[in-house]
């Protein structure tokens, strides 16, 4: 490593700084693209591959990886105050089906978005002022999904 690259930037006089700055550019750009690939990379292993996020004032449920590509809608965003509380309920789909999944079956006021049959990672977010009652999701920690949910909302799960 030469003297240069030991240098603190803010250390470095102009000349220094612009000398540095196209290999300080590509080192950032194979950081990204590693950042990039390893992201990928685990979207792709996910066992399950929705996941849910509390941001400010809202709650972010995506899909990753290949089933994003599959999928019309990829991305939901529900404001907080439309949340009253989530619950993991790994019977939801069998109680809701009776065990039958038919293509083009409604079942009103529930939206299943990205349900692939993990019962034991199935959460119900329940809502109010949406077009749905429930939102039904598969994620890999539902226990951490649902208390993130409740406490960002002030809910307590249903037993």
């Amino acid at each position: 490593m030469s003297e240069q690259e030991n240098k603190a930037i803010q250390d470095m006089t102009h000349e220094e700084v612009a000398a540095a700055l196209p290999k300080l550019r590509e080192e950032a750009a194979k950081a990204d693209a590693r950042v990039h690939a390893a992201m990928e990379r685990l979207d792709e292993t996910a066992e399950v591959p929705t996941y849910v996020e509390i941001h400010e004032d809202h709650l972010v449920v995506n899909i990753r990886g290949i089933e994003r590509s599959m999928s019309l809608l990829s991305s939901l965003r529900i404001p907080l105050e439309h949340i009253q509380g989530a619950e993991a309920d790994p019977e939801i789909e069998h109680t809701l089906w009776r065990g039958w999944r038919l293509p083009g079956v409604h079942v009103p006021g529930v939206r299943f978005y990205d349900v692939h049959g993990h019962r034991d990672k199935t959460v119900v977010i329940r809502l109010k002022d949406e077009t749905y009652n429930r939102l039904v999701v598969e994620v890999e920690e539902p226990a951490e999904i649902v208390a993130k949910i409740n406490d960002a909302v002030g809910a307590s799960p249903r037993s």
